[in-house]
């Protein structure tokens, strides 16, 4: 029992790092863009024009769009990608299965494809067809 705790508390501690590491870089990033709203504050007071504003807003919007589309085209793919192996693997499981059970079969089944031998004649002939010929047997 002693032995799990210390593993729970490893991992804890190690998943606290992590959520520490995570914060800082929020934290760092939050103070850029901070920084950068700032920046474009001070550029929007200092003259740069709406319209420019404007335009580049609307190519940024075009091109998260964009980039939203190819996300989940490429998620669309990456799943199609996976059932394609799925199929793949499954028919090279079937046909390894049918191909060593079919190999089975052939062994099970004496197959004779040779010439008949030759039937006798005369009264022989006759009376071997009706002994040997499986409509001729009146009880199964």
């Amino acid at each position: 029992m002693a032995i799990s705790m210390a593993t729970k508390a490893e991992e804890m501690a190690r998943e606290l790092k992590s959520i520490k590491r995570d914060f800082f870089f929020l934290k760092e990033r939050c103070n850029l863009l901070e920084e950068e709203n700032r920046r474009l504050r001070d550029g929007f007071d200092n003259g740069i024009e709406p319209e420019e504003d404007d335009l580049v807003r609307l190519q940024l919007e075009a091109l998260l769009a964009e980039k939203s589309r190819l996300a989940y085209e490429n998620t669309d793919l990456t799943r199609e990608n996976q059932c394609l192996r799925q199929l793949v693997e499954y028919h090279q499981f079937a046909s390894q299965d049918l191909s060593a059970s079919y190999e089975n079969l052939l062994e099970g089944i004496c197959l004779d494809f040779s010439s008949p031998l030759a039937t006798p004649t005369g009264e022989d002939a006759i009376d071997g067809d009706t002994q040997d010929s499986p409509n001729s047997q009146s009880s199964l």
